[in-house]
This record gives C-alpha cells, structure tokens and sequence, in this order.
C-alpha cells in the first residue's frame, strides 16, 4: 500500500493516492503497530499537503514526528527515515502558513537527523527540502549551495531523481545571481531528466520557476 500511494502520488494521480492513504490508516489502527502508525500518519500529511489542506496535514504530520521513536527500525519498504520526511514536510507547510523561520528551523532539525543517521537517501531527502526552501525565501547563494550538495551527493549515490530536483534549484540560484542563461539551461536540464524519469507532480512548479527567468529575460513567448 505503501508503495503504491507513493507511485501515484509521483504521476500526479492523487485521489487514488489518497484513498490508499486511507486504507494504510485502517491497516495501522487495526494492528495497532507504532511504527506503521508512523508512517500512515506521514502518508496522510503528505497526501493532504499536495491537496492543499494544509492545517490536517500539519496535524498528522505532527502526530507522525510525536509517535516517532528512534529505537524502532525503519522499515525496509521505506526508503527514507519517517521523522526526516516528516519535518521536512511539515517545513514547507509552515512556509505557506506564514512561518518561514519556523519552516527553515525544521529544515535543518531534518538535515541534522539525516546525518546522524547516515542513511543516504534520508540526506538525499533532506537536502532536496533544503534547496527548495531557500528558493521560497529568494535565498540565491544559500540554494546554490543546498542544490550542488544534492547533485553531488545524488550522483554518486545514484539517485537521478534527486539530482534532477537539484538542477532545477541550481539553475534558478545561478539566474538569480545574474547567470541568466545559464541558470535556464540548467533548469532545462532538470525538466527534461524529470520528464524521462516520468515524474509528473514535479513538472508544474519547475515549469513555473523557468517561466519566471524566461520572463525576466526577456523571452516572453
């Protein structure tokens, strides 16, 4: 269930993604195991966020992060650590709150947990967050810096979902910082490697970055 409430909520099919959120809920409660509580309760936050209703993600976000404990073993069916994914989540929701302090704080409580753990795809996670939310915040040498730490790493882990998420951060940074054409290229680059990976819900705010150079660019067709 797991597994295909992530596919789905990567081609951008939510509602079938949503209704096996719901179902891995039931499983959890049913069983009453801590651990796949954790992770129906970060399915659900998720989901919800992406839907954009916010405040419910939120709160079963923060269910997730207080169930959490570390002398559990992260599940071999997940790839990341919950709790990383959890406050990384919880990050951008507080962003569109209002609270961009508070999101940034959480960011870094997960790039610190991702370290600690040494787990590869957990850091790979946490640093992607980090690139975005430095864009949020017009942060141009701070998401350069996230995003070439996402490629590099990405790369040699061989994780191209991730360091085509990296590209897309670094070429906006790189326009930001006036490289303009550069930085689009660079964006270009990312789009065209999401679009061969076939993964749909990161299309539309790539685009929506590009188009924003294109148009301070002067290229407005």
């Amino acid at each position: 269930l797991w597994g295909l409430r992530v596919f789905y909520v990567v081609q951008a099919e939510l509602r079938t993604a949503r209704e096996l959120t719901e179902q891995l809920m039931q499983l959890a409660q049913s069983v009453q195991d801590p651990l796949l509580r954790v992770m129906a309760h970060l399915g659900q936050g998720e989901t919800l966020r992406i839907l954009e209703k916010y405040v419910p993600a939120q709160a079963h976000l923060e269910q997730a992060i207080a169930l959490y404990d570390p002398r559990n073993p992260r599940p071999p069916w997940d790839w990341h650590d919950p709790k990383v994914a959890a406050l990384a989540y919880l990050a951008a929701i507080l962003w569109i709150l209002g609270y961009p302090d508070q999101a940034l704080k959480r960011i870094y409580k997960a790039l610190s947990l991702a370290q600690e753990l040494a787990h590869p795809f957990s850091l790979a996670w946490a640093l992607r967050h980090a690139s975005e939310m430095h864009c949020r915040r017009r942060e141009g040498p701070a998401t350069q810096e996230q995003a070439e730490k996402q490629m590099t790493f990405c790369t040699e882990q061989g994780f191209p979902f991730w360091a085509a998420h990296g590209a897309i951060y670094r070429g906006w940074a790189l326009a930001e910082q006036g490289l303009a054409e550069e930085g689009i290229a660079q964006m270009r680059q990312g789009l065209a490697a999401f679009r061969a990976l076939g993964a749909k819900i990161f299309m539309a705010p790539s685009h929506l970055l590009l188009a924003e150079w294109y148009r301070k660019a002067g290229q407005t067709e």
